[in-house]
């Protein structure tokens, strides 16, 4: 059985008090960070310690670097630029973005960027195969037969960007769907990554925003190719 949250939360102090050290924008933290996607040489072991280092050393057939662009080299041939808007961050503007590669996945050529600006930090998996994008809230963690990446995290004091669950398949499936969950603005619970219970379940923690009552478990199970909240 996982800590308590509130444990699980102290622990996690340092890692943004070094964001914050860093100028880096707030973060959703969860308790549990992923260590899937992890570049080869990367030791870090929280969501916002990863090495795009590591990375670029990794997959330089994929991704290179110049000052503030990351420029993805995708298997069609095709190319795709992300820039960092520096002059807007270095004045505080509220157009400041901020990319980093930060993940992959070998197995399934699946790239992950960290997208930061000043209301907080989310991520991109972006296919290396033609391109495509897909918005999660965090570094996301493989089942257990690494089908599927769910991705969860709960929003903090500091980060206005939405928080929730992501389920993605790791394979480019028709027959597999994606699936979003964003908590809304009057959302009571807070959900946290606890384990994938088996290939068609993910047993989460929750906790009450307004109690000081320990968390919960619930479970997101798959029925009939859709994914449900048990």
């Amino acid at each position: 059985m996982r800590k308590p949250l509130a444990l699980g939360l102290a622990s996690l102090c340092c890692l943004l008090g070094s964001a914050a050290h860093a100028e880096r924008p707030a973060f959703a933290v969860v308790d549990q960070p992923s260590q899937d996607g992890r570049c080869n040489g990367d030791n870090g072991k929280g969501d916002l310690d990863r090495s795009e280092a590591a990375c670029l050393e990794q997959i330089p057939d994929l991704a290179q670097r110049r000052d503030g662009a990351l420029k993805l080299t995708f298997r069609n041939g095709r190319t795709r630029v992300y820039r960092n808007q520096d002059a807007k961050c270095a004045s505080d503007d509220k157009a400041c973005v901020k990319y980093q590669l930060t993940g992959y996945f070998p197995d399934h050529d699946l790239l992950l960027l960290e997208r930061g600006r000043p209301e907080g930090i989310d991520w991109l998996l972006v296919r290396a195969d033609m391109g495509d994008e897909i918005g999660i809230v965090a570094p996301p963690h493989y089942s257990p037969e690494r089908r599927w990446l769910v991705s969860v995290a709960s929003r903090l004091d500091g980060s206005s960007l939405p928080d929730g669950i992501d389920i993605i398949p790791a394979k480019r499936d028709r027959t597999l769907k994606d699936w979003h969950y964003r908590t809304p603005e009057d959302g009571k619970w807070r959900y946290e990554f606890d384990r994938w219970d088996s290939e068609d379940q993910i047993v989460l923690s929750a906790k009450p925003l307004e109690d000081t009552a320990p968390p919960r478990p619930v479970a997101i199970h798959r029925k009939k190719s859709e994914w449900l909240f048990k």
